[in-house]
């Protein structure tokens, strides 16, 4: 909606834009482009933060663009960042780079937190945030420097169509509520890996019925973001984690041995201890020479010896 707002005004702008003489709505039109093209990619940082708790972040990402938004608006009396001759002669303020200043620390905080919670996404979502850092980059620095019209608002549009084919292709691949990969996409991985070593690991969350029936279900699918948090956090790029449905996961990790997976484990459950959840996990390790529905059924008897372990202790 704001891209449709923007090439709107964008095309206002170029219509006002002709002429000798000034029309007072170029800077209506001039100002809600300078103050959209930052708050799109604003938007798009809080896309990128879906899962984490916004309310930490909001004001220090939202300032920069507030400060903006005062500047731009009394520029029309202050000509601190624009103005416009009477002759429809367009003038830089001392200010006049704010905006573009703005949106490329935008750029760069976008790139920065995508680096810090790269583990909380797959690597094409990392590889199209980077694409949309790259393009607003380049759009930024030919607009500030080489006079280029409207690059930014371009190159903001291909990002969000970017982002929007991404998230379409995910829900063909991602599990909605926890955004784990789902059952699907294990079978594909599998088939790609088939001549590797892997280990499976199964995953299921302790209590998950009990914890419906006591608190109910919003707590519940709470207790599996939380258990899917845990696992990305430690799984970093070394596994691979898959929601099979209710309160089951698997995990995968290519080419590791035991030694690895148990040290994953200890990691997760020693983050879910700082929780109000646990969940059991069994392991083996599959090869070309192996069934693989044999793999999964040792995992499953293992995670189910820990589960008894959990419920007699």
């Amino acid at each position: 909606m704001l891209l449709i707002i923007v090439d709107i005004v964008d095309i206002l702008d170029g219509y006002f834009r002709i002429g000798d003489v000034l029309n007072n709505w170029r800077y209506v039109s001039s100002s809600t482009g300078y103050i959209l093209r930052p708050a799109i990619i604003v938007v798009i940082i809080f896309i990128m933060l879906r899962r984490e708790k916004q309310s930490k972040f909001i004001w220090v990402i939202t300032i920069p663009l507030i400060i903006e938004i005062l500047l731009i608006v009394s520029s029309p009396f202050t000509k601190w960042v624009f103005s416009f001759s009477s002759d429809n002669y367009f003038h830089r303020g001392p200010l006049g780079f704010l905006p573009h200043i703005i949106s490329a620390f935008y750029v760069v905080l976008l790139l920065v937190l995508s680096f810090v919670y790269s583990f909380k996404f797959d690597k094409a979502e990392f590889l199209t945030i980077c694409l949309i850092a790259l393009f607003a980059v380049v759009a930024t620095l030919l607009e500030s420097f080489f006079n280029f019209n409207y690059l930014l608002t371009q190159s903001l549009t291909a990002s969000c169509l970017m982002y929007y084919v991404y998230f379409y292709i995910r829900q063909s691949r991602i599990d909605a509520l926890t955004g784990a990969l789902n059952r699907e996409c294990f079978i594909i991985d599998m088939k790609h890996y088939s001549k590797s070593t892997i280990a499976i690991i199964m995953v299921d969350l302790n209590g998950l019925k009990n914890i419906n029936d006591t608190y109910g279900h919003e707590e519940g699918d709470f207790a599996l973001m939380t258990l899917a948090r845990a696992l990305r956090r430690q799984a970093k790029n070394d596994y691979r984690i898959y929601r099979f449905g209710g309160d089951e996961f698997v995990v995968s990790g290519v080419n590791k041995d035991e030694i690895d997976v148990n040290k994953f484990i200890t990691k997760v459950k020693e983050e879910l201890k700082g929780t109000r959840y646990m969940a059991s996990f069994g392991y083996s390790f599959y090869n070309s020479k192996k069934d693989f529905d044999d793999t999964l059924k040792e995992s499953d008897e293992a995670m189910y010896k820990d589960k008894k372990h959990y419920i007699h202790r």
